[in-house]
């Protein structure tokens, strides 16, 4: 195991990025830059000992500021949609950063996505990356410390652990943090991840309104383009005659895992490398989106992107829990810690 780190450019406004790669036994590795706790490449050696980048990415920093895909990057202070951009916690309603029409996309304007990380080598498979969220940052209250943790080990395990703290003395605030990676087991160059098989585990999702926003019913997953609990192709039913997917244009939809705890969560395969993916987590959902709204642009290969490229795999909270009091509660109180784990598997089938 080993950790090594090079200077991945500036930001606009100047400030150094580095970009760290843990590399294991095996010579598999993940690399993450500072700026955005963003997930840059996933280097995983297939079964015909192909190395396979199975990340959508970019080259410099420069295309990960300009672009709003979020490729990679760590998500918060909450993830996904809030609804009317705003919410209500013990009787005072908060505005947030409105930056996808007038609802609130992961984290706003400048989420964590967009912010600078100070970073630390924990171990020969640990790096830590952690900042400050002032109170009143896109609008949230109190102030949150929080360090996200990745660990590669030499089982092919990329753990993400997410720890926070409300440091406020009186004020409650709402955490979410997930990550935004989009995987393409095939390649980050290989085009369409459709032909990728995908198994969830979960009866029920959110139903979503025509701006993705979660009305606050569980939709029962039988009979529907949205059952994958015994494995399908993620091109199946994507292009059913189903109202929840043409608002979509795809899959972009919060699934409420089964069970509770540190459990699994799905397995995705390419039939091209045979190389899986399996991820587990103690979150209550997970959002699958199918890339449907993946702007064209140049990845690290040179070749452009395009829908249905890449799938992001988003361990969550559900989606505008705050506005639906049903849903499991993403408040966190006063000097209270906030501590979540995502973990993805990877595997090389012979």
């Amino acid at each position: 195991m080993s950790v090594t780190r090079r200077k991945f450019g500036k930001t606009k406004d100047g400030e150094p990025v580095t970009l760290y790669t843990i590399t294991n036994k095996m010579g598999n590795s993940v690399s993450i830059m500072d700026y955005g706790a963003t997930v840059q490449s996933i280097n995983i050696v297939d079964a015909d000992g192909e190395v396979i980048d199975c990340c959508l990415g970019y080259n410099t920093v420069a295309e990960y500021e300009e672009h709003t895909d979020f490729m990679g990057a760590c998500i918060g202070r909450v993830g996904n949609r809030i609804g009317g951009s705003s919410f209500s916690l013990n009787g005072q309603t908060y505005t947030l950063a409105a930056n996808e029409g007038e609802n609130h996309l992961h984290g706003g304007l400048k989420g964590f996505d967009k912010q600078m990380f100070k970073a630390k080598i924990d171990s020969d498979d640990t790096v830590t990356f952690g900042r400050i969220s002032p109170d009143g940052e896109e609008g949230y209250p109190g102030e949150f410390m929080f360090i996200v943790s990745y660990t590669f080990d030499d089982c092919d395990n990329f753990v993400m652990n997410y720890t926070g703290w409300n440091n406020s003395e009186t004020l409650d605030t709402i955490a979410s943090i997930t990550n935004h990676t989009y995987f393409n087991l095939s390649g980050e160059d290989a085009g369409s991840i459709l032909d990728h098989t995908l198994e969830l585990y979960a009866s029920s999702f959110t139903e979503v309104d025509e701006h993705l926003i979660p009305t606050g019913k569980l939709l029962d997953v039988e009979n529907t383009p949205f059952d994958f609990r015994k494995g399908k192709t993620l091109g199946q039913d994507i292009n059913a005659d189903h109202p929840q997917l043409k608002l979509a244009g795809g899959y972009d939809h919060n699934f409420c895992i089964d069970g509770d705890g540190m459990r699994p969560c799905c397995t995705l395969m390419s039939p091209k490398t045979r190389l899986k993916m399996y991820v587990s987590t103690d979150m209550p959902g997970v959002q699958i989106y199918t890339g449907n709204f993946i702007s064209e642009s140049e990845g690290k290969a040179g070749t452009d992107y395009h829908h249905y490229d890449g799938i992001a795999i988003e361990t969550q909270f559900y989606p505008d829990a705050l506005n639906h009091p049903e849903f499991p509660s993403p408040v966190l109180k006063p000097r209270k810690e906030y501590r979540y784990t995502t973990v993805y598997q990877f595997s090389a089938d012979e």
